[in-house]
């Protein structure tokens, strides 16, 4: 089994919320973890805690001082993908590719701007969907950070922007790994804060989201055992994301399975 973590962690976790934010990573004891809104001023603490425990190859998207970026952590060695990310308008710092070797598995962390920097986050979302077509025939999984999701389901009203370019994306065969256990549940991993500029459609909607998501390719579908959220974190203000887990199965089981399947189906 392995086990992806993405947990957005609020602005680098700071020092107060650090030590709970490495608990709570390592309660879940993940095999990769990737972390949004990672910052290098704290994020050296946290990298060495989770290195300590087995997490000791990482990689990161860089983020300025004082800035946001991503942070993936692994038991299992990392490769750069060859591929570049989208570099203008800032958001080198919010897309990590990476392979992970020996498990044929190919991850793009991503957060994608809210709709306070439109230009940006329609810029994201075409690096999305062009990144999609390039991998879709591999066992790829975008996850993170989506700030998006489909009207109605994933929020209340109808607020969200950019839904077509999520619907693009899996038009081309990616699945929405919450969505393959739990088609009709709400749950947010975020709520708007009073005075935020997020608006619900109208008063009497509620102010949570579902933000944090995993699109899974369909080679690599067939390993989802699990994909859920733990609510915890942002109940009791660890940070004002929930994290979200995926187990996988490993990619020889289910190549297993498939040659089962085709062989108590074949015509003698």
């Amino acid at each position: 089994m392995l086990r992806i973590l993405h947990w957005n962690i609020l602005h680098g976790g700071g020092s107060r919320r650090m030590p709970e934010i490495v608990l709570a990573l390592l309660t879940h004891k993940p095999d990769l973890v990737l972390l949004s809104e990672y910052r290098t001023t704290i994020g050296g603490q946290i990298r060495g805690i989770l290195a300590d425990h087995g997490l000791e190859h990482q990689q990161t998207s860089l983020p300025a001082r004082h800035k946001n970026g991503l942070m993936w952590a692994s038991r299992f060695a990392l490769d750069r993908a060859e591929q570049p990310g989208p570099t203008a308008h800032g958001l080198s710092s919010r897309w990590l590719d990476v392979r992970v070797a020996g498990h044929d598995l190919h991850l793009t962390g991503v957060h994608i701007p809210d709709d306070s920097r439109p230009t940006a986050r329609a810029v994201c979302w075409q690096w999305m969907v062009a990144s999609a077509k390039l991998n879709r025939e591999k066992s790829h999984i975008f996850i993170g950070d989506f700030n998006t999701g489909r009207h109605g389901l994933d929020e209340a009203g109808r607020t969200f922007t950019c839904t077509s370019q999520l619907g693009a994306v899996c038009t081309l065969g990616y699945v929405d790994a919450f969505r393959v256990f739990a088609p009709n549940k709400r749950e947010w991993t975020w709520h708007a804060p009073a005075g935020s500029h997020v608006k619900p459609a109208n008063t009497a909607s509620s102010s949570g989201f579902r933000l944090d998501t995993a699109l899974v390719s369909q080679r690599a579908a067939p390993r989802l055992v699990r994909a859920e959220y733990v609510h915890s974190v942002r109940e009791t203000g660890v940070s004002d994301h929930s994290a979200m887990i995926i187990d996988l199965a490993p990619a020889e089981a289910i190549s297993q399975k498939c040659e089962d399947l085709m062989r108590e189906t074949a015509i003698f």
